[in-house]
């Protein structure tokens, strides 16, 4: 099923309920995804299939403490995952593998499956400096902190930068 047309936002509240029909859906709809940006950041194959099913387990237990005002369901879902990873990497004491190796401005050549082609066309359509911080968040696993020391601008630039960018990107996505 694409991604436009699953609404991941009925599939929560059903989740909040105890539907465990709704949680498979969102797993078979969002796991591949999921697993194959665990993967980039962690570089580590078992350690991202354990942060995606503890992210699972917590979208579960908290699926009724979503709110819609808060922002778009798949969001809140991958923000609980984003959480783990970051935490993985704080208890590791380790920098992301994007810090490790230098980051790469550009979008990646194909894009992840499950992506939607006006993702992509939202992401070139911002400026390098509302693109490149988003890119080093979301696609790099990297935190503001370490954002700013690569790209040699304070947190408080960064965050508005990847604030005034997925403002975009939402406004992009609804057009």
């Amino acid at each position: 099923m694409p991604a436009h047309s699953f609404d991941y936002e009925a599939n929560l509240a059903a989740c909040a309920r105890g539907n465990q029909a709704a949680l498979r859906d969102l797993y078979h709809q969002e796991s591949p995804c999921m697993l194959a940006l665990a993967v980039r950041v962690l570089a580590d194959n078992s350690a991202a299939q354990a942060i995606v099913r503890d992210s699972f387990v917590l979208i579960w237990k908290n699926a009724a403490s979503y709110d819609p005002q808060a922002g778009t369901a798949r969001a809140w879902i991958y923000s609980i995952m984003r959480y783990r990873i970051m935490n993985r990497l704080r208890q590791a004491g380790r920098p992301t593998p994007a810090m490790k190796t230098g980051w790469q401005a550009e979008l990646p050549s194909q894009p992840a499956a499950g992506k939607t082609p006006s993702l992509v066309r939202a992401l070139e359509g911002l400026d390098k400096t509302q693109r490149l911080p988003v890119l080093m968040a979301y696609y790099g696993g990297l935190n503001y902190e370490q954002i700013a020391a690569l790209t040699h601008v304070s947190q408080e630039q960064v965050r508005t930068h990847v604030h005034a960018a997925l403002a975009a990107i939402l406004e992009a996505q609804t057009a």
